[in-house]
């Protein structure tokens, strides 16, 4: 009869790696060695099984959740985006109203005073010498007109415009109406150019006179 001896255990030659079977049937013991990657081997319950854990479960491959944008948040941001939008219209528009304004302003006005300018101070004219039938045209339809005090200042009537030094500074030069009476009459030019931004453009004449218009010495 056969004897088996005890004095070492049978081995199982796996993969060229030797397994060691000890005492407990559940647990399988590898030798030491360095792997490329550990994984733990657990067998089920009932001993028929093996169960693997490697660290990277189903749930890491799922799509990352993302929460769907919240509509209303949004439509209010655009609302805010269409106010912000119509309030800069709004203002933009306002301001560009007044540029324009001012501009058509000084189309009317700048060529007035420059001719004004031209007639007092070119020396085209001496004292008490009689405006050209077109200048005194100019004033009397385009500028005169505008003057506060239009009615009182022509009286019985205009014969003809002159230019002469104003009573009260001797070293000013103004206009005059001659009137039909042989009267004559100083009438400040400045009046009359504010007088036509008054009555053309209620809406922007103070502010554009205060704006542009120095304080000028003028005659009644």
């Amino acid at each position: 009869m056969a004897s088996i001896s005890r004095a070492s255990p049978p081995l199982v030659h796996l993969r060229k790696n030797p397994l060691s079977i000890y005492s407990s049937p559940s647990t399988l013991h590898f030798p030491s060695y360095t792997p490329s990657r550990f994984r733990a081997l657990k067998t089920a319950s009932n001993g028929g099984g093996v169960r693997s854990y490697d660290g990277h479960g189903p749930d890491l491959l799922r799509k990352p959740h993302v929460s769907p944008p919240d509509d209303d948040k949004e439509d209010e941001d655009d609302d805010d985006d269409a106010e912000g939008e119509r309030e800069y219209e709004k203002r933009e528009g306002v301001e560009s109203q007044w540029v324009d304004w001012e501009d058509q302003i000084l189309e009317d006005t700048v060529p007035l005073v420059g001719f004004v300018r031209m007639i007092l101070h070119s020396q085209k004219y001496k004292s008490g010498e009689r405006l050209s039938p077109e200048h005194e045209k100019t004033i009397l339809e385009r500028l005169l007109p505008y003057h506060p005090g239009y009615e009182k200042k022509i009286g019985c009537g205009i014969d003809h415009i002159t230019v002469g030094y104003h009573p009260d500074f001797e070293s000013s030069r103004c206009l005059f109406i001659v009137r039909k009476d042989g009267e004559l009459v100083d009438f400040s030019y400045w009046k009359c150019i504010k007088g036509l931004i008054r009555k053309n453009y209620p809406l922007y004449a103070d502010s554009f006179i205060l704006r542009h218009f120095r304080r000028h010495r003028s005659s009644e």
